[in-house]
């Protein structure tokens, strides 16, 4: 296995890395970098008063605090930025000797087309690989946003987690804490999502994808090395996190961390699809604005799932695939790229950790889009919800959003167990 310095020689090499914002050498007794992107964020202290009371872990925690803006960025909004930045100054003086040694990198000139999550998010992972770099040390990056707080043993979770060498990609637990909200609609609308959140991925797990996990940009951890190795964060404005963590989930060893992480209720239009976007959604439309899939999505997907293991062995014309998915089954070249995988293999195991690869979390999202648009229409979460719930349990049953959602977080915690 190449050294991380070579990995991360090689990444620097292939890909858009910034020179070092920080060039002292980190602390001897690092033990975790965190990084926290903020873009027109009012209150980052909230996040760091959260982190500052958490259980001290065993070395010292970088924060890398990303404060960003494009180039165009409203005067309003570079304003926000700048409170911001006294939050961050102000801690800082506020809290000497911390075991949080909090770092600044400030980038309010980003190209329009660029600017936004992804790249803030790459910033500060970048640095943070670089900071362990430093060190010579495959340590672990953690991910938060700035509107977020923390569970007390978070940093304790995480550093004890990652003491484990083969772990290469983590994630918190999350909940949106609907019940200390003031706002009635942002509430309602946040119990609304998370169920929605909760139903797709308990929805995969019943259907058999092998690979589903929450990928919630707030709550991502992962290692040094297998950052570099996998070619870093991405850009995209939105989105990044789902991309990210896919790409690595097939190839990576991963775990759920037993710490929380509670993100906002807010609306925002930070970027264009989200939690915060579903919450201007919800606050617009209201009542039964949040829709969720069909379980039959998820039923014909099981039946799809089913087949990939007999791939290996059957000639395409003994394949028994859902006949609703084969308009979109040649679309996506399916047979060819079986095949094609097939004579990259020389076992069962190679070839289905091949195709895993290629028939990653977005193509089943793609999947599931087609069904939802071509055969089963998506129904109010609460029914659809329900009606999952039914078919996982195998009995009916009734309850309002909250207690469909406090069981969906159950099955959550239930599985996460489970590694």
């Amino acid at each position: 296995m190449p050294s991380l310095q070579s990995a991360i020689a090689t990444y620097t090499q292939r890909f858009l890395v910034n020179e070092p914002y920080f060039e002292e050498m980190p602390s001897h007794d690092l033990c975790l970098v965190l990084v926290i992107p903020a873009f027109k964020e009012p209150a980052i202290d909230r996040t760091l008063d959260s982190l500052g009371k958490c259980l001290p872990p065993g070395g010292t925690v970088e924060v890398i605090c990303v404060v960003n803006a494009s180039k165009d960025a409203a005067t309003s909004d570079l304003e926000t930025n700048a409170n911001c930045l006294q939050q961050i100054q102000e801690w800082r003086l506020r809290h000497p000797g911390h075991f949080l040694s909090l770092k600044l990198i400030r980038e309010e000139s980003l190209h329009p087309k660029k600017a936004g999550a992804g790249l803030a998010r790459k910033i500060g992972m970048d640095e943070a690989l670089q900071r362990w770099g430093k060190l010579n040390r495959n340590g672990p990056i953690l991910c938060l946003d700035a509107d977020c707080e923390v569970s007390e043993e978070y940093f304790v979770v995480a550093e004890k987690a990652f003491e484990h060498p083969s772990l290469g990609l983590a994630h918190f637990q999350f909940e949106h804490r609907y019940e200390k909200e003031p706002d009635r609609l942002l509430a309602a609308g946040i119990v609304d999502y998370e169920l929605h959140l909760r139903c797709y991925i308990q929805g995969l797990i019943w259907a058999g994808y092998p690979f589903a996990r929450h990928t919630v940009g707030s709550c991502m951890a992962v290692r040094a090395a297998t950052y570099a190795r996998s070619g870093g964060m991405n850009t995209r404005k939105a989105g990044e996190d789902f991309y990210f963590m896919h790409k690595l989930l097939p190839v990576a060893a991963f775990a759920y961390l037993q710490a929380r992480v509670y993100p906002s209720c807010r609306a925002s239009d930070r970027v264009p699809f989200g939690t915060g976007k579903a919450q201007v959604d919800y606050l617009a439309a209201g009542k039964e604005s949040q829709s969720s899939y069909h379980p039959d999505c998820y039923e014909c997907l099981k039946g799809f799932f089913r087949q990939i293991p007999f791939l290996y062995l059957q000639a395409p014309e003994e394949w028994q695939l859902p006949a609703v998915l084969q308009p979109l089954l040649k679309r996506v070249e399916f047979t060819e790229r079986v095949l094609r995988i097939k004579n990259q293999s020389n076992s069962e195991a190679s070839f289905l950790k091949k195709f895993w690869q290629w028939f990653d979390g977005f193509l089943v999202l793609k999947f599931t889009h087609y069904l939802r648009d071509n055969a089963y229409p998506s129904l109010p979460v609460a029914r659809a919800a329900q009606q999952l719930r039914e078919r996982i349990q195998g009995t009916s049953g009734v309850g309002n959003n909250v207690d469909l959602l406090n069981w969906y977080r159950e099955m959550d915690g239930l599985y996460s167990s489970r590694g």
